[in-house]
């Protein structure tokens, strides 16, 4: 993998990505596809959709002899929604004619935002990041999850009690919340996987 020489302008989020998922978001051609394909790209959702946000990385890449307009652009895609709304569904990759892993740009896109300090602060996003950080700190500690103490952990962090509360006795009733703990003790595995990604380009959690 490649590294910058010291002194050397730092890598854009388009180089990183490629590092990442060995396809290069340069070769999208706006076709909107991936937009079109992606579930959460609804009115009221996402703020701007997976094509545009191809198209600040290119302008990125393009204006890097402008540092200053270069770092607007990135800033622009870092700062969005959009990459936390992602959900992974790998519809955008699937469709791209051009074989750019876009789900792949939107988990680099977040361990970025996240280490930048420019992670989107509207509360959907601040959700997400939430419950992500809750379920990685529950298989950590334990190496398996259990779905009542990680959603009372989520709403004690974002104070969302009311929300869903209705269903948790159904949920009870047939079995889909367990009271009792399970446990695993060797998270070694888990503890490889973590510390390997966050050596990746991707940033980690």
């Amino acid at each position: 993998m490649a590294t910058p020489k010291p002194n050397a302008a730092p890598l854009t989020l388009a180089e990183l990505i490629a590092q990442a998922t060995g396809t290069s978001v340069l070769h999208c051609y706006q076709c909107g596809r991936c937009a079109a394909g992606c579930p959460q790209n609804q009115p009221g959702a996402m703020e701007i959709s997976p094509t545009r946000v191809m198209r600040l990385l290119q302008l990125e890449a393009a204006f890097v002899d402008d540092p200053a307009r270069a770092d607007g652009f990135a800033r622009r895609a870092l700062q969005s929604p959009t990459p936390w709304l992602c959900l992974g569904c790998q519809a955008c990759t699937t469709r791209c004619p051009q074989g750019v892993d876009i789900a792949g740009a939107m988990d680099v896109l977040r361990g970025q935002a996240l280490q930048r300090g420019l992670a989107a602060k509207d509360r959907r996003s601040g959700d997400i990041r939430t419950f992500h950080q809750q379920f990685l700190a529950k298989a950590l500690r334990r190496g398996r999850i259990e779905e009542l103490p990680l959603i009372l952990r989520y709403k004690l962090a974002r104070g969302h009690w009311r929300q869903d509360a209705a269903l948790g006795p159904a949920m009870l009733r047939r079995g889909k919340l367990k009271l009792k703990n399970s446990h695993s003790a060797d998270t070694r595995q888990v503890l490889k996987a973590i510390d390997d990604l966050r050596r990746s380009p991707r940033g980690g959690p």
